[in-house]
């Protein structure tokens, strides 16, 4: 994940490549629940820094000084009512998933997350960078200046551009959890 991008354009193949990944992926049902908002327009994507971002923040972060530079953000949307109206139909019907409370695991949040791993991963594939973050703020201002539908929830933003350092996150310093702590064979010990 970087934090620091040119505003040097990424190239329309190479984003029509990235975006086409997100839509190979599994889903529930093959419901495909998820849109993307792409903004890569210098005005719309102003307009998103500006809610998404204070300008207290801005000023006050030196980790992510470039992240508003990047050329492209991706907002990855899911949508609960498209899960809904597939496990409704004939084929998936039996399995009682026809009402939000019923999901104990929401598949809407796990499919679109899956999409975006899969932006991501183009987006390396194509020598860029990104870095996936969370919208903290403004959300209903951000849904409704891209006149994004009510029934569409953002689980975050990608920025995607030419990374301009190779900024390592502090967070980084804490290692990875080593495999024996985090696989449990047959059980858990």
């Amino acid at each position: 994940m970087y934090r620091h991008f040119s505003r040097d354009p990424i190239p329309e193949i190479a984003l029509q490549r990235i975006l086409d990944s997100a839509t190979r992926g599994p889903s529930a049902g093959f419901t495909q629940g998820f849109d993307f908002l792409v903004l890569n327009e210098s005005d719309a994507l102003e307009r998103f820094w500006d809610l998404a971002l204070t300008q207290q923040w801005r000023d006050g972060t030196r980790s992510h000084q470039g992240l508003w530079n990047a050329p492209v953000v991706v907002i990855p949307l899911a949508n609960p009512q498209a899960y809904l109206e597939r496990y409704s139909e004939a084929d998936k019907s039996y399995s009682g998933l026809t009402r939000e409370h019923d999901w104990p695991v929401p598949y809407w949040f796990v499919d679109t997350a899956f999409a975006s791993m899969l932006i991501l991963n183009s987006v390396v594939n194509e020598n860029l960078g990104a870095l996936f973050f969370g919208l903290f703020r403004n959300v209903s201002e951000i849904k409704n200046s891209f006149k994004i539908p009510e029934r569409f929830i953002p689980i975050g933003a990608i920025a995607i551009g030419h990374p301009t350092s190779n900024d390592i996150s502090s967070s980084l310093r804490r290692g990875r959890r080593p495999r024996s702590s985090q696989f449990h064979m047959n059980r858990f010990q």
